[in-house]
């Protein structure tokens, strides 16, 4: 996955393909070596573009890092968004979009560590991550699946258990039966009823 953007952008305009290129770059480097010791010249040199030609594209590494993460964000919610139109029940999508949410994140680590390190970072990220979850849960609220009461914090309990999910996985492995517990948690958190 070190050209993902770049094999996306491969017949767009050489503008878009060298934001491409930036964006790869950075995926790599901020993965390796987390967002404060990550520097510009090193994404430069990875994307192998002068210093001034990163800034005709981002101001400074926190725009680099938040498109970088929007960017990743929008592809782990295209998945989600497939399985929701196929699903009918608000327990199985959420069951099912939070298993694809994890998967996704531990099958491309760098977009794993990168979610994990944005999520303290950009709260314009995690409402576009977490909305699905909250539209799950307030149907299933609604439809009585999920015998608890809606508030954000909630939603924060969840998507911390799904962090750490994440985080565990990237550190030991993938781990199908890590990501069962996680559901199971998650249910139990939600007071679900079959």
């Amino acid at each position: 996955m070190n050209d993902y953007f770049q094999s996306k952008a491969s017949l767009q305009s050489k503008k878009d393909r060298t934001r491409a290129a930036i964006i790869d770059s950075a995926i790599n480097i901020i993965a390796k070596k987390g967002f404060q010791k990550s520097s510009i010249q090193e994404m430069a040199k990875n994307a192998g573009i002068a210093n001034g030609t990163f800034y005709n594209h981002y101001k400074d590494r926190k725009s680099i890092f938040e498109d970088v993460a929007n960017l990743i964000a929008i592809e782990l919610v295209k998945v989600i968004e497939e399985d929701e139109v196929k699903t009918k029940k608000p327990a199985q999508k959420l069951i099912n979009s939070t298993k694809q949410f994890i998967k996704r994140s531990v099958q491309v680590p760098e977009w794993g560590l990168i979610f994990l390190e944005a999520a303290d970072f950009s709260v314009r990220l995690e409402k576009d991550i977490s909305k699905f979850l909250i539209k799950d849960i307030k149907s299933g609220i609604r439809d009585k699946s999920f015998l608890v009461k809606y508030d954000d914090f909630l939603v924060e309990q969840i998507m911390i258990i799904v962090l750490h999910s994440i985080s565990h996985q990237l550190e030991n492995g993938i781990n199908k039966q890590i990501t069962d517990k996680t559901i199971n948690t998650i249910l139990r958190v939600l007071n679900y009823k079959k």
